[in-house]
């Protein structure tokens, strides 16, 4: 998949809340104040993602509802599962 096919395929999971979120995730949202509706705004306005091969996971940064950058590392499978956020 490339980077392009990546951020339509998480913009669009995002917007159709297909998100879910590992428990190092949820951990990682609550130290940071950061909720679900702040990770999926952010996955849906992405400008960009990058592929890790070494993780085998796509790093995306965006502006949250507060105009924050977020980046959210995540795994695109049938919707998108974020692996972590800060």
């Amino acid at each position: 998949m490339t980077p392009a096919q990546a951020l339509r395929a998480i913009r669009g999971y995002a917007a159709a809340n297909r998100i879910e979120f590992s428990t190092h995730a949820k951990r990682r949202m609550e130290e940071r104040g950061v909720t679900p509706r702040h990770v999926q705004y952010a996955l849906e306005n992405a400008p960009v993602c990058i592929w890790q091969p070494g993780a085998r996971t796509w790093k995306v940064a965006g502006r949250d509802l507060h105009g924050d950058i977020l980046t959210v590392v995540l795994v695109v499978d049938d919707g998108v599962v974020v692996v972590t956020v800060f």
